[in-house]
């Protein structure tokens, strides 16, 4: 009798041992990822806002619909009752009174978590900090307490000197004077990302009667107002469309009374933080012309003794788009530029033009299209930081004692002109830049166990003696200016820092404590299942486990 040895082997035979070194292989893996190339981080407060935003409740103004996003850290500050009462302002009818109240309770039960972000570690020579990136890092003032991780965005770069002035960032060699430092100018991309909405004609009260009861007051009306002598010729009762009859010239003025332009920000609208005026806007419409090869449409805008025009206008060829920047009392143009379009559209066909006037440079887009970049300064060797401040009606020795007091000049006028055809004006929004407010150094700001109080004017906020970054120093600052605690204030870093790496400059962060750029939001905040943006009894709401897909976004 032969004996058959069976060498088949059983399919399952094993399997538990292949997936448990499946597991560990797997586990080794996502820690080294986790350690080299990408971490999450949550965000818990809002000094990055609206670009990230910490914990927050979702409000709805009941005048016209509009929803934002405010901070909810004042509504668990200061002990308030649940059934003390909070403003709810709607932002495209006015900032500066409330159209509604609602319970602080209510509020806090409304509240949803920070963002969650992905961050690409910074690795030497292969992905390194650049200017306007949004970095995670260390505290150098709290580098191992619950605070330790901060997110900003980078606006300092090593070797060198920055002064912020009138909002912007001026950068210049590392030791050189302050008339030496120069405005540095954000990319189309970070640009993009950091408009912060202002006003949208879309968004106009559904009951006027009934909101200015709310207000107790008339409502002043739209913010872009026809020209006194022109209101005739508009209809604007339709809140999608605006007609305008003739083809005369005409304007659509922006009110700076009802409406002045500052860095005011809806996330802040349960904090008293100062206000500051800012004449770096965007403006945006679409305009369908009856003629449009006689049609032209152009911003102007009044600001720093200048006088700035942008838009299209009729030309030889067809149409051209232009940018001017004049001196107000006359004179031949400190810059200009042209370029042609080509041929109109028929009857019918829409002019999408969006124009910004910001850092010191003019873009004209055309149906989304890039035509006009158009840089300008305030001297032919260049603007330094005393120059903007001066063109904006600073006085050097007031600024120098209080820079929060003395506040710059707003724009003079802003407004839409029109020629040539009459035309229907759509989707008309403003929109406003960053801006960097100066401040003075105070003990609340910093760190008492970290060595002497530093006072004085906030870091880099001195237009004579530029703040000095050194070979391995950045300096970051939050996008919500008025409620950031940053490099503008922290003082002096941890005393633990000299011990560990040598480092004890106050204000700027070393290369060691940068941790990478945020890439993207990968987990927006959850909002209560069927509750939506209402306010609603907290004992009858739901959980909130409803993520805002919408908000998914990538990190500009």
């Amino acid at each position: 009798m032969s004996e058959t040895n069976d060498t088949t082997k059983d399919p399952n035979e094993g399997d538990w041992i292949d997936t448990m070194q499946g597991l560990l292989v797997a586990f080794v893996v996502a820690m080294i990822f986790r350690g080299f190339v990408l971490e999450g981080f949550f965000i818990p407060t809002g000094s990055m806002a609206p670009t990230l935003r910490g914990q927050h409740v979702r409000v709805r103004g009941e005048a016209t619909g509009y929803a934002y996003d405010a901070d909810a850290g004042p509504l668990f500050e200061g002990g308030a009752a649940a059934t003390s009462r909070a403003p709810i302002i709607d932002p495209m009818v006015t900032r500066q009174w409330p159209v509604a109240e609602t319970e602080v309770g209510l509020l806090r039960a409304q509240s949803v978590s920070g963002d969650r972000v992905l961050t690409i570690k910074y690795l030497p020579w292969v992905f390194e900090p650049h200017r306007w990136d949004v970095p995670v890092f260390r505290n150098p003032p709290d580098p191992v307490g619950e605070s330790m991780n901060y997110i900003k965005r980078l606006v300092g770069m090593p070797n060198e000197g920055l002064v912020l002035a009138d909002g912007d960032v001026f950068t210049g060699p590392l030791g050189a004077p302050g008339d030496a430092m120069r405005i540095q100018r954000k990319p189309e991309m970070v640009q993009r990302a950091v408009w912060q909405p202002v006003w949208r004609s879309d968004w106009s009260p559904v009951d006027v009667k009934r909101m200015e009861q709310a207000l107790r007051k008339p409502w002043p009306g739209a913010a872009l107002k026809p020209a006194t002598a022109e209101r005739s010729r508009w209809k604007t009762d339709d809140a999608h469309a605006w007609t305008c009859s003739g083809d005369g010239e005409t304007r659509l003025e922006f009110d700076l009374r009802a409406w002045p332009l500052t860095d005011w920000n809806a996330y802040n609208a349960w904090r008293r933080v100062p206000e500051f005026p800012i004449s770096d806007v965007r403006m945006r419409g679409a305009f369908e012309a009856a003629s449009a090869s006689k049609f032209g449409a152009a911003v102007e805008l009044v600001t720093r003794g200048l006088r700035i025009e942008a838009g299209v206008r009729p030309a030889s060829s067809g149409l051209e788009a232009f940018a001017t920047v004049q001196p107000v009392d006359g004179g031949a143009p400190m810059a200009s530029k042209g370029q042609a379009l080509g041929a109109a559209g028929g009857a019918g066909s829409v002019l999408a033009l969006d124009v910004w006037h910001v850092d010191q440079k003019i873009w004209v887009f055309v149906g989304g299209a890039l035509q006009i970049e158009l840089p300008y300064e305030l001297d032919t060797d260049g603007t330094s930081p005393m120059e903007r401040l001066q063109s904006v009606g600073i006085e050097p020795g007031r600024y120098a004692q209080d820079p929060v007091s003395t506040k710059p000049k707003g724009p003079e006028s802003l407004a839409w002109k029109f020629v040539g055809s009459p035309l229907v004006a759509r989707d008309l929004r403003v929109d406003r830049d960053l801006y960097y407010q100066p401040g003075m150094l105070l003990p609340g700001n910093q760190v008492v166990s970290n060595g002497p109080i530093v006072m004085g004017r906030a870091f880099a906020c001195d237009p004579e003696h530029p703040a000095q970054l050194g070979p391995d120093d950045f300096l970051l600052l939050g996008d919500n200016s008025p409620a950031s605690r940053d490099g503008r204030f922290w003082g002096r870093p941890h005393p633990i820092l000299k011990n560990a790496i040598g480092f004890e400059k106050p204000f700027v962060v070393p290369r060691e404590m940068l941790v990478g750029a945020a890439w993207c939001v990968y987990f927006p905040a959850t909002y209560p299942l069927g509750t939506g943006l209402d306010m609603v009894d907290p004992a009858a709401r739901a959980p909130s486990i409803v993520p805002n897909f919408g908000a998914l976004r990538f990190i500009r």
